[in-house]
C-alpha cells in the first residue's frame, strides 16, 4: 500500500518549487510572489496604481492551494485524498479554459487550437479524472472498487480484474458520446489506478508555468485580456498639497 504521507510530503515540495522563487541563498520564498504575478505584472505593465483579476485569482488559487491543502496532513483514504486533490487542481485546469474560449472563440484558431494541443497534456488527464469523479456513470453499480497508485510494488491483477487506468478515463468519460462503460456494471472485481501523483504535480506545475508565459510573452493575447480583466487607477494615493478633494484609497486587499 502506498505511503500517502510520504506521497503528500512530495507533492507539497514538487508544488511549491513550481510556483514559487528561490533567493541567493537557494531558499524557497513561499511567503513571498508565486509566479502567477507576472501575469499580473503583465497585465498591469507594472502601473502600480492599475489592479488585474487574471493574475491575482491564479495567485489566491495558487496560495490556496499551499495554505490549505498541502499545510495538512494526509491522514485520509486513497480515493478520498486523490479525489479531493483532482480536484483542487481541476479548478485551476477550468480558469485556464475559460482563457483559451475567451481568446480563441468557437476554437477557430489552428495556432491556438495546436497549441492547446501539444503543451497541456496533463491538464486534459486532469480534466478527464475529474469527469470520471464527477459524472461516474456505470462505475456507481460497481461494488466495492479498490484503489491504487500507479507503478505501485505489490499490487497484481489477476485473470478477471477490470482495470480504470487513464487510458481507460479517455476511452469512456472523454464526453457523453463514449462508449458507456457497461463493462463495470455489477462488477465486484474492480481496481482504479491513480496517476502518480508525483509526476502529475510536476508535469501540471510546467504546464500551468506554460500558460502564465504564453500570456506573458504574447502582446496580442495579454493587450487582449487586459480590456477584460484590468482596471485603471484602482489604487489611488491622497495628496494633500495638490488637491483638497478626497479621494478615498481603495480598501481591496492585493496579495500579488
Amino acid at each position: 500500500m502506498s505511503d500517502l504521507q510520504t506521497i503528500h510530503k512530495n507533492c507539497r515540495e514538487i508544488f511549491l518549487k513550481g510556483f514559487f522563487e528561490t533567493n541567493e541563498q537557494g531558499e524557497l520564498q513561499v511567503h513571498g510572489q508565486s509566479r502567477a504575478c507576472k501575469v499580473y505584472q503583465t497585465l498591469t505593465d507594472g502601473d502600480e496604481s492599475r489592479q488585474d483579476c487574471i493574475g491575482e485569482n491564479f495567485n489566491q488559487l495558487i496560495q490556496k492551494v499551499k495554505d490549505n491543502w498541502f499545510a495538512r496532513d494526509a491522514h485520509w483514504d486513497l480515493d478520498y485524498y486523490f479525489f479531493t486533490y483532482i480536484f483542487w487542481l481541476y479548478l485551476f485546469v477550468e480558469r485556464y479554459e475559460i482563457i483559451f474560449e475567451v481568446i480563441n472563440r468557437d476554437g477557430k484558431s489552428k495556432l491556438f487550437n495546436d497549441f492547446k494541443q501539444h503543451n497541456f497534456k496533463t491538464l486534459l488527464k486532469i480534466t478527464k479524472w475529474a469527469n470520471f469523479i464527477k459524472h461516474p456513470k456505470e462505475f456507481l453499480f460497481t461494488h466495492w472498487p479498490q484503489y491504487y497508485v500507479e507503478s505501485e510494488p505489490g499490487i497484481k491483477l489477476k485473470k478477471g480484474d477490470l482495470k480504470i487506468d487513464t487510458a481507460f478515463i479517455f476511452k469512456h468519460y472523454t464526453s457523453e458520446k463514449n462508449e458507456r462503460p457497461v463493462v463495470l456494471e455489477n462488477n465486484s472485481s474492480v481496481f482504479v489506478e491513480i496517476p502518480n501523483l508525483e509526476s502529475l504535480t510536476s508535469d501540471f506545475c510546467k504546464e500551468m508555468n506554460i500558460f502564465f508565459d504564453f500570456i506573458c510573452c504574447n502582446k496580442v493575447v495579454a493587450d487582449f485580456l487586459k480590456k477584460k480583466s484590468t482596471i485603471e487607477n484602482h489604487y489611488y494615493y491622497e495628496d494633500e498639497d495638490v488637491s483638497s478633494d478626497t479621494i478615498v484609497p481603495s480598501t481591496d486587499i492585493h496579495t500579488t
